[in-house]
């Protein structure tokens, strides 16, 4: 029989000595729902769940997933949840030190006792902090390796659509939406351990669930350059898709962080899905069809969640915010019955051709906290070629509502290295920033100019799985380097603030994003190299993956710079993703047409 070990307080007081923010590792904050272990008469008739986001406190508790998964967990009387976040480096090596096992914040539960371990995979450059984090709980990271069937190891996440990179390591992935699958797989983990089944017999079990994709179950054969040959057997694993979003309640008792996080307030989600085809976006098809929930129950339950947490600031999220076609109707329902409160709204993904004066009034009323666009391509050309469906003059005129309704921050999003991209398109960008300036310098008055700032974020396409742009190559690094430096030198310094990402990070994610099962041998070299928190500039080790793809044998090229034939098997092709490849290379097809309407 297994018993649940915990970390003694004591212990975790001598443990936190002169650690950065102690507040990350220590539990008490409202809204907690775990069982209480003294509670529990018989742990053998529990599910003790471990949900892990690969990355610090601050940004794990701005995740709204991990929020939704604890709160449906929790509701059972037979499942308990805990969190697990990935230890800054201070209290790594503290741990290592001092050879203490990580372990979940609400009961201090050693990782390697519990049932199951959920991974939240949210991007490629977490891969490395997965190992590390299972390393810490002293559990081994390949899973043929493991014995015993528990603790349970999987992994969830837009990280997962292509579940090959993390074969290796994990049990078995859900890809997909996770609502409606979580309870379905605890319950046979229930049924596994109160009746002393195998992991055989489990894994079994759980294939029937939609998303569930179990590595062990399929065979990968491969031609000796490293193209996928055959994948048996030939059938594929269904996206989970949750069908009625309105069936699950956003969550309007969230857990409130001990300490700052990256994203201080409440969070509803108004929609899942986007209807407008933007070639580059794997988000705009892994989340089809689109969804929306009731404006009515949204009201009710976004005013119960502000007066629950006490926030004072309401993000509406979706993939583009300005498109729940009651919008104006939740932002004046929910405004109207918390008029005491001096709250903000926040619509994080607004397009520019959706953004209107009724918006611009309705989010402006309160605090503002600055716009976001992404306009994606300075050049009409490449807007065209990548289906990004905005003309120059909507975008001057989307910033000009925006001075005249107070704003004096505005962040614009671009990527470079696009499919077809001159340097006429990268001079567009920059273009294009002066021409937002000159419309403030002619709407803003002199005091709030003085305020006036325009964020420009700067990222490097990456062909992701699933995309229109699966089959198209990467920029080499050299390449990426050239555009980044040529707008360094060309973007105006005043009202300006640049932010671009590393070519070298933007390679390794490509290579991951694209990655086959040889790409978990990578993964795993890398993290032996020193590779962890991958995604933070002063972490990132590019040697560590040059050395995690050289004893792997395995070429980055081949997953980055390479142009993929359309008739190639690819890793992903295993998923039934919900739109059909053909689709997807229609699109294609359609945007090399344009490249070459417009040369």
């Amino acid at each position: 029989m297994r018993t649940v070990k915990t970390l003694k307080f004591k212990e975790l007081e001598s443990l936190l000595e002169n650690i950065q923010k102690p507040g990350r590792y220590i539990n008490k904050e409202i809204g907690t729902s775990s069982k209480n272990l003294s509670r529990i008469k018989d742990p053998c008739r529990i599910v003790f769940t471990a949900l892990v986001f690969p990355d610090i406190y601050e940004v794990g508790m701005s995740n709204m997933g991990l929020q939704i998964l604890y709160d449906i967990i929790n509701r059972s009387s037979y499942f308990t949840a805990e969190r697990v976040y990935s230890p800054w480096l201070d209290f790594e090596e503290r741990l290592r030190e001092q050879k203490v096992k990580l372990f979940s914040l609400e009961n201090r539960i050693f990782l390697d006792c519990f049932d199951i371990i959920g991974f939240s995979a949210q991007h490629e450059m977490l891969y490395t902090n997965i190992l590390n984090i299972l390393n810490l709980g002293k559990i081994e990271i390949i899973a043929e390796k493991r014995g015993k069937i528990f603790p349970l190891v999987c992994a969830g996440g837009p990280a997962v659509v292509n579940p090959q990179p993390l074969s290796r390591f994990m049990d078995f992935m859900v890809v997909g939406e996770a609502e409606e699958v979580i309870t379905p797989i605890l319950e046979k983990v229930k049924a596994c351990k109160k009746n002393c089944r195998d992991k055989k017999w489990f894994l079994k079990e759980i294939r029937k669930i939609d998303g569930v994709y179990i590595p062990d179950f399929y065979k990968f054969y491969y031609f000796k350059d490293g193209r996928v040959r055959s994948i048996e057997p030939g059938y594929k694993v269904k996206r989970a898709v949750v069908s009625d979003l309105d069936k699950f309640n956003i969550v309007t008792t969230p857990i409130i962080p001990s300490i700052k996080i990256i994203h201080e307030r409440f969070s509803v989600e108004i929609m899942r899905g986007c209807r407008r085809g933007c070639r580059f976006c794997q988000a705009g098809i892994t989340y089809r069809p689109v969804r929306q929930r009731n404006a009515v129950s949204l009201i009710k339950q976004s005013i119960e969640g502000i007066r629950n947490t006490g926030y004072d600031e309401i993000s509406f999220l979706s993939l583009s915010s300005a498109d729940y076609k009651d919008i104006n109707y939740l932002v004046n329902g929910v405004l109207s019955n918390l008029k005491t409160e001096n709250l903000s709204i926040s619509l994080p993904s607004l397009r520019l051709d959706s953004f209107n004066i009724d918006i611009a009034e309705l989010i402006g009323s309160g605090r503002k906290t600055g716009l976001t666009f992404a306009p994606e391509a300075g050049s009409q050309r490449m807007r065209d070629i990548i289906n990004k469906g905005i003309t120059e003059k909507e975008m001057i005129e989307c910033a000009g509502i925006a001075f005249k309704k107070g704003w004096e921050k505005i962040k614009l999003y671009f990527m470079i290295g696009l499919p077809f991209e001159k340097y006429t398109d990268i001079e567009q960008i920059i273009l294009l920033v002066r021409k937002v300036i000159y419309t403030a310098k002619d709407i803003l008055p002199r005091q709030k100019l003085k305020r006036f700032r325009v964020n420009v974020s700067i990222n490097a396409f990456n062909p992701k799985p699933f995309t229109a742009f699966q089959w198209a190559a990467q920029n080499s690094v050299k390449t990426l380097k050239e555009k980044f430096d040529y707008i360094i030198r060309n973007l105006p310094r005043r009202n300006v603030k640049l932010s671009w990402t590393s070519p070298y990070r933007s390679k390794v994610e490509c290579a991951l994003s694209r990655g086959n099962i040889t790409t978990g041998k990578v993964i795993e070299n890398a993290w032996k190299a020193g590779a962890k928190f991958d995604n933070w500039t002063d972490c990132f080790k590019f040697d560590a993956w040059e050395e995690g793809f050289r004893k792997a044998g395995a070429d980055i090229d081949f997953y980055t710079t390479r142009e993929i034939p359309e008739d190639e098997i690819l890793p992903w092709d295993i998923v039934d993703i919900g739109t059909k490849k053909q689709f997807l290379l229609k699109e294609y097809k359609k945007s090399i047409k344009s490249s070459k309407l417009q040369d």
